[in-house]
């Protein structure tokens, strides 16, 4: 569902060059989300400025109070999101995780795509 939504509002802004980038990219931030949060709910924000769509998710998955347990969960997320690594290597992009600044916590992961990386990989596609 947020893929087809994101899909929508992509391109009724003008910016269907970098929607097959942001749906891959948007399905696999959503897919680890619901792997990790204890909630059935995870809530998407997509934004595009200075040439860069930068897409956030926020999942309700707390970050781990013990050292240990804190890397074994990145470790385990950062092995679910490589698929995700490496479009926005071919995109030339960043992406990343860590804790949410949001009321109620929990893990907020995050993507730039940048609109000409987006772009040539569209067009690879």
């Amino acid at each position: 569902m947020a893929r087809s939504a994101a899909r929508t509002i992509l391109e009724a802004h003008g910016l269907h060059e970098v929607t097959a980038a942001a749906i891959q990219v948007i399905g696999e931030l959503a897919a680890c989300a619901c792997l990790f949060t204890p909630s059935d709910s995870v809530y998407l924000s997509l934004r595009y400025r200075d040439d860069a769509l930068r897409i956030s998710l926020y999942d309700g998955h707390p970050r781990h109070a013990h050292r240990r347990l804190a890397a074994a969960c990145d470790g385990r997320r950062r092995s679910v999101l490589l698929l995700l690594a490496c479009v926005m290597h071919t995109c030339d992009g960043d992406w990343g995780f860590g804790e949410s600044p949001e009321p109620g916590g929990g893990t907020r992961l995050w993507a730039v795509l940048p609109h000409a990386g987006a772009r040539a990989y569209g067009q690879a596609a």
